[in-house]
């Protein structure tokens, strides 16, 4: 019989038999890091230093991506306001309509989703990986999300907000349930900016823009002048940083042996490791039906490798939770300055629609809706047109631009398919053209002192 102190040395020297076996073992994949520098991503050798470029031409590349098991790389570009994916050569755009400030991105492998924050519409939007389903995930007390991280082995989304009077980091399922804050700022901290998940020790990683430190204290002062993004591979720690146009790394326990991995010429943004180990697999809720699950259109992993069902824009959940309906639902259509949204009458945080910004309005005053065509018209005083667009974003057009000055009201005849509108600038006026901007007539022009807000009935004439 062995005793309990000859049992726990056999235990602990085969524990190190087997650390020793592991960390011996070559590792066939040769991990790289992939990074932006604004108008290219490039690939860098982890273990050599030799880069080559990915994906060059690109406008304002912010926010990146992979997925491994499909070799595809997804990134945000802030100019274009588009996310695309592709596989070196190759790329496309996967979310072309809807988006402002696309600053965060995160890649769901195991279920097939993307995620992605919007620091300018406040909110965190989902989609299928070829960016059909998607979805407005969180929005509502959202002040400037930054970055985001996932982990879907447990099904946990999380995120940093700069709110100037919180500063914060937020997690949630990923599914968008059970929301809740994990870390405030405290003293002069303000900007968690970068953020990711350490797989291995199942914690999460952040950098503070404002303190320059490292989430763990151990890295901070001249080593961290303005860090951006933050990324884990091994026992190290690696960061980009935007005052010295440098990618590092360091110990990710101890902080110590700092070294500049890259110095590039213009700023680098976001970085990850291309490596396995950075998407670890587990089982997959969704697995069934081609990634749907039990669920009639998106289905998103939930807390404990659980599922939750979710319905595209302009589509309802029904009582069974799992059936998606639409087309036919009511929703609130509003307007404020650079932005119009579309939403859910009895969840006014859910965008029933993609939300039309920039570069498509300016300074947007008045909005209508056609049901007929499902179109929206909005007026804007600062391009001094009228514009109109498909409730899914697409089809964007100018049909008023001339001699348009203050154009605050706006209304759709849905019967005899005319547009009326009023603007003032000295020559005060109510007009009407066809839906099309075609024929356009001065219905009055006395009696007027600049006139504002019109409505019509069209069944009453």
């Amino acid at each position: 019989m062995v005793s309990n102190k000859a049992s726990k040395k056999r235990k602990k020297k085969e524990k190190m038999s087997n650390l020793c076996t592991l960390s011996l073992s070559p590792d066939p994949f040769k991990p790289f890091i992939i990074f932006s520098n604004r108008h290219e991503i490039r690939r860098i050798e982890l273990h050599k230093g030799e880069f080559s470029v990915l994906v060059p031409g690109l406008r304002n590349t912010i926010a990146l991506d992979f997925h491994l098991n499909q070799s595809t790389l997804y990134w945000t570009d802030v100019v274009e306001d588009k996310i695309y994916r592709g596989k070196l050569s190759e790329n496309g755009v996967v979310i072309q309509y809807g988006l402002a400030t696309p600053e965060g991105l995160a890649v769901d492998w195991i279920a097939g989703n993307i995620y992605w924050v919007e620091s300018n519409l406040d909110q965190i939007e989902v989609a299928k990986l070829d960016g059909t389903m998607r979805t407005t995930l969180l929005a509502g007390e959202v002040e400037h999300p930054r970055a985001i991280a996932l982990d879907p082995r447990d099904g946990i989304l999380f995120w940093t907000d700069w709110d100037a009077s919180l500063p914060r980091i937020e997690a949630a399922s990923m599914s968008g349930e059970g929301r809740r804050t994990i870390h405030r700022e405290t003293g002069s901290g303000g900007w968690p900016n970068g953020l990711t998940v350490d797989y291995m020790e199942r914690r999460i990683v952040w950098i503070d823009a404002s303190t320059h430190d490292h989430s763990l204290a151990l890295i901070r002062g001249s080593y961290l002048t303005h860090p951006f993004a933050v990324t884990m591979y091994g026992g190290d720690v690696y960061w980009t940083d935007w005052r010295t146009n440098t990618l590092a790394k360091a110990n990710k326990w101890t902080g110590h042996n700092i070294t500049v991995v890259q110095r590039t010429n213009t700023q680098p943004f976001d970085l990850q490791v291309y490596h396995p180990s950075r998407q670890p697999q587990a089982p997959n809720p969704c697995a069934a039906i081609d990634g749907k699950g039990p669920c009639s259109h998106l289905c998103l992993i939930n807390f404990n490798q659980t599922f939750s069902c979710a319905c595209p824009h302009l589509m309802k959940l029904q009582a069974d939770k799992r059936t998606c309906k639409g087309k036919c639902n009511n929703f609130l259509l509003y307007a404020r300055q650079i932005e119009i949204r579309g939403v859910d009458i009895d969840n006014p945080y859910y965008n029933y629609i993609i939300s039309f910004t920039v570069p498509d309005i300016d300074n947007v005053t008045a909005v209508d809706y056609d049901a007929v065509e499902h179109r929206i018209y909005w007026s804007d005083v600062r391009t001094q047109t009228i514009k109109r667009a498909f409730i899914n974003g697409t089809g964007v057009e100018t049909v008023v631009s001339a001699d348009l000055p203050n154009a605050h009201g706006l209304a759709v005849d849905w019967v005899s398919r005319n547009l009326f509108w009023t603007s003032y600038d000295g020559f005060d006026v109510i007009e009407v053209a066809r839906l099309n901007g075609s024929f356009r007539y001065v219905v009055i022009s006395q009696g007027l002192d600049k006139p504002r807000a019109i409505a019509v009935h069209p069944v009453k004439g």
